[in-house]
């Protein structure tokens, strides 16, 4: 042991100070290339381990595929004969997939982003009322919005809903400190100049599920222990990385030097896949394209410290691993790092299924839901076409011994010539024609039942697609309830991307702000709240409420000693998604106000005393008014009375004159009476009905005269109380 040391003691005397170093860093640098290309190869036999694993699930999507896109997929030329013989065209395909599958993504979207309106809140906790601290929530609140529209997170979330109803699985990623790298301009001596710069903001994106591999040993997302993303890139795209402040630019220069690094052959590692991921995934192997691995999940702590990457939260030394990111392409590490956000031992991924598949960790599709309702129509159209294109005409019978066309074919057209072959024969007896019996009334039934089943098992009625009406009646509460429960299932969905993506998603922007942002007046301890739809379809109901309570409130005074009138109308602003909370003042700017006007409204006593002799002066000014206004209607009522005295005087002797007259032709009656009893007896015996008569008329018209006067002077006498009345009850003297 004694001689071992001597010798390596002496072998160290032999070389220079440099040599020692240069060997300590070879030796060192080895070791480092031995560690990360065992890191490729765990990250390529974990890629190679996942994809042969979901070759069902392909299986599965590839027919969810087709369902949903027939017949659009389908090539073949278009005929002029739609219902002939034509083999060149596939028969008519009645898509209900489709139409189904989209009202779910457009129910999915709309509950999240309806009107551009987010469903979630941020509150600082319940145990603190700091003023201050609220207002850092509501700022932290906007900026985490602001990166949300800048990275175009309703896009990104809609292409993962589609993913979700159609496959049966949608994912997200993010926020990714990858940096998105853009262009920007600026200016120099000699002009504006392009600069190729990293945008580190916080992004969400959609990722494929063609292009995602998690860890295929668990069923529950949140238990994969990593997860690998795949890219696409041609030698140039690769290329653009080698500039980018995350990746290794010499290691991407050295690969893409290497002629034997070929897209083929860089692809050719990962033989060990099955030839059925060769041949189902149209995402994954590309001519002329590297297959990159995008790899989060477990890092041993010794690779990490070879490439000089530290923790920067703090840890348990001892402990041997650290969730990363690594991308791999061939068998080279051209990026590795801690996750973004310290201390989460969790990847970046969000996954939201539609139908939860016991065994495995994505989901079922819409389409596999409708598969049965759909070969079930497609197959009951065809038998309505083909007994419709059977009965559209009649069918022939011929007896060709009898009959011979003219023109030697036997095909009907117009104005066609026929020869009988027997003279012993008729034309009836060589040909008949008959109809087959139509029997689509028959069959419309079942091409029904299948579309209610259709209904019942996608959870996409007419209602909710907006194909349909509502049948409750004419009441609105009735169509109300109606569209109310017409989604019901599928806001369950909703609620289960809430859970799974959106609560997700903000909790780790949050985190990543607290971490990164240079904003430190927005940071804080919060509480994150996401609204379920639920809440979203009863928020006109809470508006409503608060509007009534308000109302009451403001007529209640003892309700107002029990309820916040501040509160209570912040919390109206609020449901009403202003579309700047700028407009809403402060606690501190309320309060300020609220002092303000109860400053004006405190007044000293020689001014309160001046008020109150105006007031005096105004009450006297407006008795003096009053007292006229009684003078002036006690005249005009002396007046109306004088009036009223001179007409009914002015009756009287009309009426007088009237009896007069009535009391002479009375009289020249009587005197014509006399007259005609001194005439001859003859003529009195002849004209004796005839003055009997005419005395009768005489008397009638006389009594039908006085009538008339009598009633012209009740009708005067009434027209002067009614004045009187109106009067009294004009000026308020009572009736």
């Amino acid at each position: 042991m004694q001689s071992h040391d001597m010798t390596y003691d002496g072998d160290l005397e032999d070389k220079t100070p440099e040599e020692i170093e240069r060997e300590a860093i070879e030796a060192e640098e080895k070791e480092r290339e031995e560690i990360l290309s065992g890191l490729a190869r765990k990250i390529t036999d974990l890629f190679v381990e996942s994809a042969n694993a979901r070759i069902g699930k392909e299986q599965e999507w590839i027919g969810c595929q087709n369902l949903y896109n027939s017949p659009l997929v389908d090539k073949a030329n278009i005929s002029d004969r739609p219902f002939g013989e034509d083999k060149a065209r596939p028969r008519p395909v009645p898509n209900i997939v489709r139409t189904k599958c989209d009202a779910a993504i457009a129910n999915s979207y709309s509950m999240q982003f309806a009107a551009g309106e987010k469903n979630w809140d941020m509150f600082p906790p319940a145990n603190v009322l700091s003023a201050e601290v609220a207002e850092a929530c509501r700022l932290m609140e906007k900026e985490i919005e602001s990166q949300l529209d800048d990275c175009n997170y309703p896009a990104h979330s809609r292409r993962a809903m589609e993913d979700r109803v159609v496959y049966g699985s949608g994912v997200l990623k993010g926020p990714v400190n990858t940096g998105r790298q853009r262009v920007e301009y600026v200016q120099e001596a000699n002009g504006w100049v392009a600069r190729t710069v990293t945008d580190d903001r916080p992004a969400i994106e959609h990722v494929s599920i063609w292009r995602y591999y998690p860890d295929m040993s668990v069923t529950e997302h949140e238990d994969c222990e990593y997860a690998i993303e795949t890219h696409s890139m041609s030698p140039m795209e690769l290329k653009k990385y080698v500039n980018h402040p995350g990746f290794e630019g010499d290691v991407i220069m050295d690969f893409l030097r290497d002629d034997t690094c070929t897209p083929e052959y860089s692809n050719a590692k990962m033989v060990r896949l099955k030839e059925d991921v060769w041949n189902t995934n149209p995402y994954l192997f590309k001519k002329k394209k590297y297959v990159v691995l995008e790899y989060h999940g477990p890092i041993t702590y010794d690779a990490l410290n070879k490439m000089g990457i530290e923790p920067t939260f703090e840890h348990d030394l001892d402990s041997s691993e650290f969730y990363g990111e690594v991308w791999v392409v061939g068998d080279k590490v051209i990026r590795m790092e801690i996750e973004n956000i310290d201390g989460w031992f969790e990847t970046p991924y969000s996954m939201s299924v539609w139908k939860k598949d016991p065994t495995s960790v994505f989901g079922f599709g819409h389409p596999l839901l409708l598969a049965d309702p759909q070969r079930v129509i497609t197959q009951t159209y065809h038998m309505i076409l083909d007994n419709a294109v059977l009965t559209s005409g009649p069918q022939v019978a011929m007896y060709k011994k009898w009959i011979q066309p003219v023109d030697g074919n036997w095909t009907l057209t117009p104005n066609k010539s026929w020869l009988l072959t027997d003279p012993t024969k008729n034309v009836g007896d060589a040909i008949q024609f008959f109809t087959p019996t139509n029997n689509i009334g028959n069959i419309m039934p079942v091409l029904q039942l299948a579309k209610q089943f259709a209904d019942e098992e996608s959870a996409t009625n007419g209602v909710a697609t907006g194909t349909g009406s509502p049948q409750t009646g004419d009441s609105a509460t009735g169509q109300l309830l109606m569209m109310h429960n017409s989604t019901t299932l599928l806001d369950f969905q909703s609620e289960e991307w809430d859970d799974n993506v959106t609560e997700k998603v903000i909790r780790r922007m949050y985190a990543w702000n607290m971490q990164y942002s240079p904003k430190n007046e927005i940071k804080g301890n919060y509480v994150i709240d996401v609204k379920s739809s639920s809440e979203y379809k009863n928020k006109q109901m809470h508006i409503r409420d608060l509007e009534r309570l308000s109302m009451e409130a403001s007529q209640n005074p003892a309700l107002q000693d029990l309820v916040d009138m501040m509160e209570l109308q912040r919390a109206r602003l609020h449901m009403m998604n202003l579309p700047d909370n700028k407009i809403i003042r402060s606690v501190e700017e309320a309060q300020e106000m609220a002092e303000k006007r109860a400053e004006q409204q405190q007044q000293d006593p020689a001014m309160m005393e001046l008020e109150l002799k105006a007031r005096e002066v105004a009450i006297k000014e407006k008795e003096m008014q009053l007292r006229e206004a009684q003078l002036a209607f006690e005249q005009s009522m002396v007046q109306q009375r004088e009036a009223w005295d001179y007409e009914e005087k002015i009756g009287s002797n009309r009426a007088r004159e009237l009896e007069a007259q009535a009391r002479v032709l009375e009289v020249q009656g009587n005197e014509r009476i006399e007259l005609l009893k001194l005439a001859q007896k003859g003529e009195l015996a002849q004209q004796q009905m005839q003055t009997t008569i005419l005395q009768a008329q005489e008397q009638a018209n006389a009594n039908i005269f006085i009538a008339g006067i009598n009633a012209e002077l009740k009708k005067r006498a009434q027209e002067q109380t009614q004045q009187e009345l109106a009067l009294k009850a004009q000026f308020g003297t009572g009736i």
